[in-house]
């Protein structure tokens, strides 16, 4: 991808697209720098370093707005909570998003009178890792059916796959749900698919994340879904990648 303007990301915080209230926002991985210099390490007097424990976190500025679905509902009520987070630097499918789960320990709003009303957050890495996906359903879905399969490659004895989902939007009657399972073949055509995980029915606003440890020779990975309801539809952003 060549150089670009960040004008098209998105960013989805459990069940809710904060997109269009978000102004800024920095990812930040990281690892500790460890000095393991000897006197006999070489180099010609260059110090010697590992990397240590890794880490990550989120700093996300936007503008405030409660009410339902805004992010206040969510951010005021979860300070201290886990939430995944999906970062998604130009938005469609088959582009990369990052991902992670991560607890939200900062939340800063208002400011100064006659300004526009900000909002801050500051989230760190609460489990596992920031993992880096490929954008497989960034849409409504109303019907069943599949997403288009990605030959991630295949997961290794050492490696793990991970999926996120997250469902911004319900509506419907008969209580509308939508089943999503994570599938793997060895060709892209998916003539004989294999269910490697099963994602929580959903019902209404929510996020979830899989993962799936290898060894899997299959190189090929799509979502699958089931929805049943009168008249369903789902908001659903998808994202898996191998780690």
């Amino acid at each position: 991808m060549a150089k670009y303007v960040f004008t098209d990301g998105k960013l989805f915080i459990g069940g809710y697209d904060l997109s269009s209230h978000t102004n800024a926002i920095t990812l930040d991985v990281t690892a500790d720098e460890l000095d393991v210099t000897t006197i006999n390490s070489g180099g010609g007097g260059f110090r010697e370093r590992l990397g240590g424990l890794k880490d990550s976190s989120l700093s996300i500025d936007g503008f405030f707005e409660a009410g339902s679905e805004k992010p206040d509902a969510l951010l005021g009520a979860n300070i201290g909570n886990e939430l995944i987070v999906t970062v998604v630097p130009d938005a469609g499918v088959g582009n990369i998003a990052y991902f992670l789960k991560s607890k939200l320990f900062s939340y800063q709003i208002l400011g100064s009178v006659g300004e526009i009303a900000p909002f801050n957050i500051s989230k760190s890495n609460s489990t596992d890792k920031v993992v880096r996906g490929t954008i497989d359903i960034d849409s409504a879905i109303t019907a069943s059916g599949n997403s288009t399969g990605v030959q991630l490659g295949a997961v290794a004895s050492t490696e793990n796959i991970y999926a996120a989902v997250h469902c911004t939007g319900v509506s419907g009657t008969s209580t509308p749900t939508i089943t999503i399972t994570l599938e793997s073949d060895d060709n892209s055509s998916f003539t004989s698919p294999t269910t490697i995980a099963t994602f929580t029915d959903i019902t209404a606003i929510s996020s979830e994340i899989k993962k799936v440890s290898g060894a899997i020779t299959d190189d090929y990975f799509r979502f699958a879904y089931t929805v049943s309801g009168t008249t369903p539809s789902f908001d659903i952003h998808a994202t898996f990648g191998i780690e």
